[in-house]
C-alpha cells in the first residue's frame, strides 16, 4: 500500500538531484525526458513540490527552480556533521604529506559514502564527488572498514549485498571477499592496484573514531604506477597521521604513536609491552 508514496519520494531527490547536475530552471518537457518519467507523473509530482513549496514554479516562463526550503533541509548538517573540523584538518595534512586525492568515507548501510575528498594540485583529476556512494565489497575504504567486522557479519553483508544489490556478474564471491577481508585484518589497510579503473590504485584504512556511531575509513587515491611506486611511503605516512590524529583525542599519544611506528618497521610487539614501557 505505502509502495506509491516510496516511489514518489525517491523521485523527488531525482529531480532535485537534477537540478543540481544542471543548475539552472528547468522546464517541464525538460524535468520529464531528462529523468525519463512519463509526463503525467512529472507534472503530478513538480506541483506537489510547488505546492510543498520546495520547488518555485514561474508562470512566464514556465519554468520551475528550487527555493530556499531546501537549503533549509541541511542547515543543520553544517554544525552537526559537516563543521566537524578536525576531520576537515587530518584530509588536508594528509593531502599535502601525500600529493595525492584523499578521501574520508563512512559507512551507510551496505555502501560506502565519501564524506570529505580533497584532490591534489597536478594533473591527475578524476577524484569521486563527496557524497558518492559504492559497495562495500568494491572499495578499498569498504574493505577497510570490513576489517573492523567479524568474518560473520562479513559474510551476513555480502549475502545482503547479492540480495539486494546484485544481479548477474555484479553478485559478490563471498568467500573472495572473506579471502581479502583476512589479508586486510591481518595488515590493518586495503590496497587495490588499477581498481575501479584501470589507471588508478587506491589504499584505504580503518579509523578507531566513529562519526555520531558512523564507522569511518581515510583512504589515499591516484595513478597506478605513481602510487606502486611510492606505495611504502604513503602507508608508513598514513599511518603516522592517523596516529597522530588519535593522538589529540586521549591521553594514549605517545603508546599508540610507538605502535604504528613498530607496525610500520615491522616488529611484532605487544601492546601491553609498549604501554608498559
Amino acid at each position: 500500500m505505502r509502495r506509491p508514496v516510496v516511489k514518489s519520494a525517491s523521485r523527488a531527490l531525482e529531480v532535485l538531484e537534477l537540478f543540481n547536475e544542471q543548475r539552472r530552471p528547468l522546464r517541464l518537457q525538460e524535468i520529464y525526458e531528462l529523468l525519463d518519467y512519463p509526463q503525467s507523473s512529472a507534472t503530478h509530482l513538480m506541483k506537489s513540490m510547488v505546492h510543498l513549496g520546495y520547488v518555485n514554479y514561474n508562470r512566464a516562463s514556465r519554468a520551475y527552480v528550487p527555493t530556499c526550503k531546501v537549503r533549509g533541509l541541511g542547515n543543520w548538517l553544517s554544525s552537526a556533521m559537516y563543521g566537524q573540523t578536525r576531520f576537515h584538518r587530518l584530509v588536508d595534512l594528509l593531502q599535502r604529506r601525500t600529493d595525492e586525492t584523499v578521501a574520508l568515507s563512512m559507512q551507510n548501510d551496505l555502501f560506502i559514502q565519501y564524506f570529505i575528498i580533497k584532490p591534489p594540485g597536478h594533473d591527475f583529476k578524476m577524484p569521486p564527488d563527496e557524497g558518492n556512494m559504492r559497495l562495500l565489497t568494491d572499495s578499498t575504504s569498504g574493505m577497510a572498514l570490513l576489517s573492523r567486522m567479524s568474518a560473520a557479519q562479513v559474510d551476513k553483508i555480502c549475502r545482503h549485498i547479492n540480495y539486494y544489490e546484485a544481479n548477474g556478474e555484479d553478485r559478490v564471491e563471498v568467500n573472495e571477499v572473506l579471502r581479502e577481508w583476512r589479508w586486510v585484518k591481518q595488515v590493518g589497510y586495503c590496497y587495490r592496484e588499477h581498481h575501479p579503473d584501470p589507471s588508478t590504485s587506491s589504499m584505504a584504512f580503518p579509523l578507531e573514531e566513529c562519526l555520531y556511531g558512523i564507522p569511518l575509513a581515510l583512504g589515499v587515491g591516484g595513478l597506478a604506477d605513481r602510487l606502486a611506486r611510492n606505495k611504502m611511503r604513503i602507508t608508513q605516512i598514513v599511518r603516522e597521521t592517523i596516529a597522530e590524529f588519535h593522538d589529540g583525542l586521549d591521553e594514549g599519544a605517545a603508546p599508540r604513536r610507538e605502535r604504528a611506528r613498530l607496525a610500520w618497521s615491522g616488529q611484532d610487539v605487544e601492546v601491553g609491552a609498549i604501554e608498559a614501557a
